[in-house]
């Protein structure tokens, strides 16, 4: 195929000619594998099984200053996420109890997942987002709570919100 061919045909197919075509150039020059030392320099201590607060730090580096909210709102976003997915069901069914849940979780979710997000990046901006995780997560339990006995889907959204809401606490 020569270059007037290329150029005749559309961008996302001139996208993945152009990966193959540079891909065939360059595939003599195959890099070295690198060496397990090179690596371990910055991951020494979390390859060796330490926690990720002992790892060593680089200078200029801040230490992870979120990491006790990261576990509890990853179980509370991803409960949050299925419980939103099970009312959605029920709703679709013509079960409008569940209209508060799916409103609570939905917003549980955004707020939780910023909050989370932030504290994976050790943001500065991490203790202003957990207090409307907070709230976000309380009117969650509320909504939850009148059906953790007869829907599972619930009962983790409810115990995983109240497990954020302390881990959260303990930070704020």
């Amino acid at each position: 195929m020569d270059r007037r061919h290329f150029t005749r045909l559309s961008p996302l197919a001139a996208l993945g000619l152009a990966s193959v075509w540079a891909n065939t150039s360059s595939a003599a020059k195959t890099p070295a594998p690198a060496k397990p030392s090179d690596h371990l320099h910055h991951h020494g201590a979390a390859a060796s099984g330490a926690s990720t607060a002992e790892a060593p730090t680089h200078e200029g580096c801040m230490p992870r200053r979120y990491n006790a909210i990261v576990a509890p709102f990853q179980a509370c976003t991803s409960a949050a996420a299925v419980c939103i997915s099970h009312c959605q069901v029920l709703l679709a069914q013509g079960d409008k109890a569940m209209a508060e849940c799916l409103r609570t979780a939905l917003d549980c979710d955004v707020v939780c997942n910023a909050a989370l997000k932030a504290a994976n990046l050790n943001s500065d901006f991490t203790p202003a987002l957990l207090k409307p995780s907070i709230e976000a997560m309380q009117a969650c339990v509320k909504a939850c709570h009148p059906h953790v006995d007869h829907h599972a889907e619930c009962r983790a959204c409810h115990d995983a919100c109240l497990s954020a809401i302390a881990a959260a606490r303990k930070l704020g």
